[in-house]
């Protein structure tokens, strides 16, 4: 395994003090005070660089209040912890650094949390995304995906031992004072176990921790068609035995190297497929937001009826705020890649309109980029 050294230097230097500051701040505008905190952040970095770069090279975990959130679609319980902005330019500073160290060793599958590999493509002409992928696996492999198995670590984020992924870090990482902050950074819930929700470095120190779990699940298992998204597995193979044979040596590794358990409702079914005379035999996949059949992909149900009620909703009033349209957009991410066009056409297409939301958000976005210059040019003449 690879070692990395220098890697302080390079998380204290000046070009990733600015690509963090970038980072943290983007993509959050409006009147909550967090955002006018990001935006403050922004205009003023250079002020603040010599504070922000001194909580870095002396950081220390700052004291967090605990917060109740229902997150996602099944609006699943979370307890979540929010950084300050100062530690989210941190967090992005040692991700900068950590990122391609991670990157280099993942799983090809891998889609929770890791740039242009989400559930859906992110870009056009790009197949980068989870449900391409699976998709792809299905149809091209037909034999392998007869039974598949579904399974998830149980309460994966709140149970990750703190000395086990000390250790793994202390193998790659060989400059102590990099090592130090990432330690630091491990011990932030103030236990030996957990990472804390609402932090963006847990998501990449998450997917760190599996990488050794999917190359076994893959590799040494043998394992034909094998997608993870961030704690949810799932394995395809033509032979039922052999996937609970699978499964099996899944559960001994989490608990023996990873100290780790899995959730006790895992599945292994029979996947859907079409017989000659017509009829669905068999179970749907329900993964990463989405229902696999053999010949066709859906919405999942409760994000389904969640879209055509936010639909509705919108629909009745008079005037569709610039929030309004982003939600519904974000929900027109997930319909087009799906077979969902019936749905739209009977649930959303008679209350709202995709087009006029685009035009909506495009005219707003040119309105705030017009009074950015503005008042850049300002400051500028005031500087003078």
């Amino acid at each position: 395994m690879k070692s990395y050294n220098h890697l302080f230097e390079q998380y204290l230097s000046e070009e990733n003090y600015e690509l963090a500051v970038k980072n943290a701040t983007a993509h959050k505008g409006g009147k909550k005070r967090k955002y006018r905190k990001a935006q403050y952040y922004k205009k003023h970095k250079g002020e603040l660089k010599e504070s922000l770069m001194n909580y870095a090279e002396h950081f220390y975990n700052e004291k967090h209040q605990p917060k109740l959130i229902y997150d996602g679609v099944r609006r699943k319980q979370r307890t979540i912890l929010i950084p300050s902005m100062r530690e989210q330019v941190v967090h992005h500073m040692i991700v900068n650094v950590m990122k391609p160290i991670i990157m280099k060793s993942m799983y090809t599958h891998s889609y929770g949390s890791v740039p242009n590999r989400g559930a859906i493509s992110g870009r056009k002409g790009k197949t980068h995304g989870g449900k391409d992928a699976v998709e792809k696996f299905i149809h091209g492999h037909p034999k392998d995906c007869k039974y598949c198995c579904k399974m998830d670590i149980h309460k994966f984020f709140d149970s990750v031992p703190h000395e086990k992924l000390k250790a793994m870090f202390r193998r790659i990482i060989h400059d102590e004072r990099f090592l130090n902050i990432l330690l630091t950074l491990v011990d932030a819930n103030e236990s030996e176990f957990g990472m804390p929700i609402g932090f963006y470095t847990s998501q990449w120190f998450a997917n760190f921790y599996l990488t050794g779990l999917d190359h076994y699940i893959k590799e040494v298992l043998g394992a034909k068609g094998y997608f993870r998204y961030m704690d949810d597995m799932v394995v395809f193979d033509g032979n039922k035995r052999h996937l609970h044979w699978i499964r099996m040596e899944v559960e001994r590794y989490l608990n023996e190297e990873l100290g780790l358990e899995m959730n006790p409702k895992w599945q292994v079914f029979r996947f859907h497929y079409v017989r000659k005379d017509g009829k669905d035999v068999g179970r749907f996949l329900d993964f990463m937001g989405f229902r696999f059949y053999r010949n066709r992909t859906t919405l999942r149900r409760t994000l389904m009826l969640r879209a055509a009620r936010k639909a509705k909703k919108i629909g009745r009033k008079k005037m569709k705020t610039v929030f309004d349209c982003r939600q519904m957009l974000s929900y027109k991410g997930w319909l087009t890649p799906s077979d969902t066009y019936r749905m739209y056409l009977k649930r959303i297409k008679p209350f709202i309109s995709f087009q006029y939301m685009q035009r909506r958000i495009a005219l707003y976005q040119e309105i705030e980029n017009r009074r950015e210059k503005q008042t850049c040019g300002t400051r500028m003449k005031m500087a003078v």
